[in-house]
């Protein structure tokens, strides 16, 4: 009997020690930057397009199973690629907050969540002066510009994790809305409960 209480009283506690569900993780993946010149590069291709390596931060709340909230720190990376047919480069983070809805199971949880991100870009690139006609090479990538932008807009994404204890591995794909383009990230991470 005295066993028994004592691992009711011990759940108590656990239970109580953690009552918001709080969690923290990390994950890396693959970003799909998307960012466009602002008309500064007058062109069809006026947008930049890269696949490069990024990764996140988040920290979250669970209060029932069904329910929670994340705020994210996602870094997109820096990657190098061509603008208007001339080379550029765009470094793009941000923060995001989601309303997450859960379906759980006894192993594992399939969610979706939506909420916004604030995401800050830089491009730096160059712009071509004007082309002499019939000349082959007098188009020259000549004139530089820089554009930084921050942008406040919807983000949305789904996925799922498969919990060990406190421990839980998650795979999940997110979009975001910004000008220019829909950067997305693909990940695999890791969360840890409290």
């Amino acid at each position: 009997m005295t066993a028994i209480l004592l691992l009711g009283t011990q759940a108590d506690e656990a239970i109580a020690g953690n009552l918001l569900g709080l969690y923290a993780g990390a994950a890396v993946g693959q970003a799909r930057v998307e960012a466009g010149s602002g008309g500064l590069v007058p062109s069809s291709t006026d947008r930049f397009r890269e696949k490069h390596s990024a990764f996140k931060i988040m920290m979250g709340i669970r209060p029932i199973a069904l329910l929670g909230a994340e705020l994210d720190y996602i870094d997109f990376g820096h990657p190098s690629g061509s603008l208007g047919g001339a080379p550029a480069n765009v470094e793009l983070k941000g923060v995001a907050a989601f309303a997450i809805l859960y379906l759980p199971l006894p192993v594992i949880d399939i969610y979706v969540k939506a909420g916004g991100a604030r995401l800050q870009s830089t491009i730096n690139g160059n712009a071509y002066q004007a082309c002499i006609f019939g000349i082959p090479g007098s188009c020259q990538p000549t004139v530089p510009f820089r554009v930084d932008r921050t942008n406040s807009n919807f983000a949305a994404g789904a996925g799922a994790q498969i919990k060990f204890g406190s421990l839980a591995v998650r795979a999940e794909y997110e979009r975001f809305t910004t000008v220019g383009g829909n950067p997305s990230l693909l990940s695999l991470g890791l969360t840890w409960k409290f």
